[in-house]
């Protein structure tokens, strides 16, 4: 499925998930929640797609798991990560290689722990670098709302940093 055809479904995709979602005893923000996540799911395998006879029961499937999932244990679905090699090359020492590793893992597990439409919107603008209109589309929500998820996952990941220097 082309990226055209995903963008002129997404609005009723995204729909359906959030019904399906309240129907399964979510409130709105968590069927909110539900439904940007299955969205960017759907997206992750857009290429595939067309080889399910109803994308709409797909859609009622995940959100009906991802519901399930969110009751269990709360969801994070791993897209981004940082690793040794992003670090800038003025690192020499075995002590610093360590630290720095540690620090790189220690802010994997802190993007990691981002609630899963943050991190989907961080990824999207941080690697992919997309705009926020076309985030906005995949995710089949406002710009603004693109946006303020965004400094959301900014804002929670410096909070963290600040609490990580405190110490």
């Amino acid at each position: 499925m082309d990226e055209r055809k995903f963008e002129q479904l997404a609005a009723g995709l995204r729909q359906k998930a959030i019904t399906t979602s309240l129907s399964c005893g979510a409130d709105a923000m968590q069927a909110e929640d539900v439904a940007q996540d299955v969205l960017l799911r759907l997206w992750q395998m857009h290429d595939n797609l067309d080889r399910y006879r109803s994308i709409e029961a797909l859609v009622v499937v995940m959100a009906r798991n991802s519901v399930a999932s969110l009751r269990r244990k709360g969801h994070s679905v791993p897209i981004m990560s940082v690793s040794h090699n992003d670090l800038p090359s003025q690192i020499v020492g075995p002590d610093e290689s360590l630290i720095s590793s540690q620090e790189v893992a220690w802010l994997n597990d802190t993007i990691k722990r981002l609630p899963g439409t943050q991190y989907a919107v961080l990824h999207m603008r941080q690697i992919e670098k997309l705009s926020y209109a076309d985030i906005a589309k995949r995710l089949g929500i406002e710009c603004s709302t693109a946006r303020s998820l965004l400094s959301r996952a900014r804002i929670k990941l410096l909070e963290e940093i600040k609490k990580r220097n405190l110490r």
